[in-house]
């Protein structure tokens, strides 16, 4: 019984967050987003693109929560990407030349536009 009362203590307070904490962290990246204008409307949803010190939240956030990331090639470079409901956060790591990248995080949250019901 001590035993697992140890382990209970030294376990990883990251897992207990998620997906808790991202609510918050969302409405963090949306009301950056209004703020500095990176709003945008697709065909099917609305899009808000955080950077700063809110996506680099969330980034640490979803790292620290083991969402794994997956790497995209791009024209602009190599990014690690990191996915959740209704949005992500993109980190790159290459420049195209190549050179490693220091800057480059962002994260978007699309929320999707109603559908229209067919007569």
């Amino acid at each position: 019984m001590l035993i697992f009362a140890v382990a209970l203590l030294l376990a990883d307070d990251a897992a207990t967050d998620f997906p808790e904490k991202l609510p918050g962290l969302t409405e963090a990246c949306l009301e950056d987003a209004v703020a500095a204008g990176e709003v945008t409307d697709t065909d099917d949803s609305h899009k808000y693109i955080c950077t700063g010190d809110t996506a680099a939240q969330l980034w640490t956030f979803l790292e620290s929560a083991d969402v794994r990331p997956y790497e995209q090639d791009t024209p602009s470079g190599r990014w690690l990407s990191r996915e959740f409901p209704l949005g992500g956060c993109f980190k790159r790591t290459r420049l195209p030349d190549g050179e490693q990248a220091s800057t480059g995080l962002s994260c978007t949250i699309w929320v999707p536009r109603p559908v229209p019901d067919k007569p």
